[in-house]
């Protein structure tokens, strides 16, 4: 053990030096890059990058009243990822517990949840599920079609509603109009690991008319959890997969956008439960969930004073009737079940947003939401009459209808040339959840190179079916709210080193907490989340070289001073991306986690210490050899042992082993 942390602390050593030495490059002479070097873009730039995410409008990055990180779609390119997590992990402020198995929970800024605290989008479209509030994290994203990935950090409950407490992720796909791509890619690797996806765009200037039709299929079995491997939470004979299908269109005709995207997530619902020791099989078992998301929207951006944008959506969440959550085993007076699952749920929605620009100071965005959703109460749940017959098919839960009308309004007032004031509420009408109203705030100082922030805002978690009938259930459940005040700081040098810092002070008061005092499990409103943090982080650019790092400090605890678990005081992630020429890239990632606590005591351990891990990755790229791109990733280089915390029974996670995948694309 003491060999080990002496190994981890030697190549974290080698990362803060890496870091130290980025930081130390900026005295040198930045007048001797060449127009022509490879990765001369200035960091300047990158500020004024154009978001919609933080406001609902656009505008530049450095003038958001929130701390907002982005990943391009060329970082999703040269660094091979994979899986949305894998994309977040390499940003400030991310911690996750994935389950290897049906879902994987991603904590922002050291709430631990079940992916009900943060918003995921694509296309501005909320893709959580209806019933929990929470997002399904894996790899049914098809990563080939996306323009970029907005991160808002903070509370957005001002103007996106309930769930926006820890941040906001937003996945813009491309637009046919500005990005012209016609690509199919094939990939291979170890744990049965394959990929095939496809995008075919086309757009015609002069009737302004454009298309998008993209698909993906993937499959992987993503580690060897069997036996002493798996930490002995399952047989020898343990089965794990997972089948992701992604299909999706866009379409541009003049003033109108539209637009649609089918996920479908299958795999094993092994890792639920433990099957060594345990009454639970780990063969056969299947968690079938399909996101149907649609929109289309229509813009009048042909005003000098105002723009007008109109949205009527729809969104179904349906856990597939033909899930098998579990199979128990015969025993000699039983004969065993499969337990079968089904849980349909949808909603359509309207919004209509006007941004009124009355002077060269003062910006007014207003809007209204109204919604219709149709939820289940609870799944439909079937069971069959032995472990090796399926369950019947459930029939329709009992389903509950609900109706939301909200109205929000933010003014954006310039009080100096360089000191912009931002603030808003939203009031949401909820025929649920009653009434919220959620303000934000915020001052925004630009001064050339340097850019300083001051933030507040609150935000909400409102009960949804899922917790209201956990277990025995509780009718009394109040919303989650979170009260933040954040200070960020960014600074670039040279206009090749980026240097930032932001730090925050979280409350999430009327906590939901599991009680298991009373003869079973229910969800109350139990108890205070504090959480505060500090992320640093950095981008340098030097010829041929792009360099990140960012370290973030953590702490999340009670109302009585008790750690939160699952959450580790200090995460570390730097990489590195070198152009060898035009067409030859190599790229290296390394993301270290902090020791954390988990919420059960260890049976191989006997404690309840998560050891801190180092990880590294690579990703060697060959662009355009006569249309066609060549990519070798390894992840988890040296195949080092780690885990994640295990909230559902008395164990772990052990982590993907060493990964290696090749991936062919064709453009034309």
């Amino acid at each position: 053990m003491l060999l080990t942390k002496k190994i981890k602390l030697h190549y974290l050593g080698i990362i803060l030096v890496a870091i130290m030495h980025c930081a130390n490059l900026f005295s040198q002479d930045s007048d001797s890059l060449k127009v022509e070097d490879l990765f001369n873009m200035p960091l300047n730039d990158f500020l004024n990058v154009k978001i919609v995410s933080a406001s609902k409008t656009q505008q530049q990055i450095k003038d958001a009243a929130a701390s907002v990180h982005v990943i391009t779609a060329e970082q999703i390119k040269e660094r091979g990822y994979f899986t949305l997590e894998e994309a977040l992990s390499d940003l400030p402020g991310f911690q996750f517990r994935n389950t290897v198995g049906f879902n994987s929970y991603v904590f922002m800024r050291g709430a631990p949840n079940q992916n009900n605290l943060i918003l995921l989008l694509v296309d501005g479209v909320q893709i959580n599920e209806l019933n929990s509030g929470g997002f399904y994290a894996g790899g049914q994203f098809n990563l080939s079609t996306i323009d970029r990935i907005e991160v808002i950090y903070g509370p957005a409950s001002a103007l996106y509603g309930t769930n926006a407490l820890s941040g906001i992720i937003n996945i813009i796909t491309l637009n046919p109009k500005e990005n012209k791509k016609n690509q199919v890619s094939i990939l291979g690797g170890n744990f049965k690991t394959a990929m095939a996806d496809f995008n075919l765009t086309n757009y015609h200037e002069k009737k302004d008319i454009g298309y998008s039709i993209s698909g993906m299929y993937k499959t992987s079995e993503k580690a060897d959890l069997r036996g002493e491997k798996g930490d002995n939470n399952w047989t020898n004979d343990m089965e794990n997969f997972e089948n992701d299908i992604s299909l999706s269109m866009k379409l541009n005709i003049k003033n109108f956008d539209a637009g649609i995207v089918y996920q479908e997530k299958k795999s094993s619902n092994t890792t639920y439960n433990k099957s060594i020791d345990e009454k639970y099989l780990d063969q056969n078992t299947l968690w079938d969930i399909a996101f149907l998301n649609g929109f289309v929207k229509y813009s009048n951006t042909k005003h000098e004073k105002w723009k007008e944008f109109a949205t009527l959506y729809y969104r179904n969440a349906t856990v597939q009737p033909n899930t098998v959550f579990s199979i128990e085993k015969a025993t000699d007076t039983t004969s065993g079940t499969q337990v079968g699952y089904y849980r349909p749920n949808q909603l359509i929605g309207f919004e209509n947003q006007l941004n009124y620009y009355a002077t060269d100071y003062l910006i007014i965005t207003g809007g209204i939401v109204g919604e219709a959703e149709q939820l289940s109460d609870g799944f439909s749940i079937t069971n069959s009459v032995s472990e090796t017959t399926p369950p019947p098919r459930p029939q329709s839960p009992n389903m509950i209808k609900d109706y939301l009308f909200s109205y929000y309004l933010q003014g954006q007032v310039k009080i100096l040339k360089s000191l912009c004031f931002t603030g808003g509420f939203r009031h949401d009408f909820s025929s649920y959840y009653k009434q919220i109203l959620t303000p934000r705030a915020g001052l925004v100082f630009n001064n050339n190179q340097l850019t300083i922030k001051l933030l507040y805002g609150d935000a909400f978690r409102a009960a949804k079916p899922w917790d209201y009938n956990y277990g025995i259930g509780n009718s009394n459940l109040k919303p989650e709210k979170m009260h933040s005040l954040e200070f960020s700081s960014s600074y670039v040098i040279k206009n090749n080193l980026l240097l930032g810092v932001s730090a925050y002070k979280n409350l999430i008061d009327n906590k939901l907490t599991k009680d298991t005092t009373t003869n079973s499990n229910r969800w109350i409103n139990k108890n205070e989340l504090n959480t505060y943090g500090i992320d640093v982080y950095s981008n340098y650019s030097f010829k041929k070289t792009q360099i990140y790092a960012n370290y973030t400090y953590s702490s999340s605890y009670e109302q009585d001073g008790i750690i939160i678990p699952e959450i580790s005081m200090h995460t570390a992630n730097l990489g590195l991306t070198y152009a060898v020429n035009s067409h030859f890239k190599l790229n290296l990632r390394a993301n270290y986690i902090g020791e954390r606590k988990n919420p059960n005591i260890i049976p191989n351990t006997g404690n309840t210490t998560i050891d801190d891990a180092l990880l590294f990755h690579t990703c060697i790229s060959y662009f355009d050899l006569k249309k066609f791109d060549l990519q070798l990733k390894v992840s988890n280089l040296l195949n080092q042992e780690y885990y994640h915390p295990a909230n559902l029974f008395e164990g772990r996670y052990r982590q993907p082993q060493r990964t290696i995948t090749f991936k062919i694309s064709y453009n034309f």
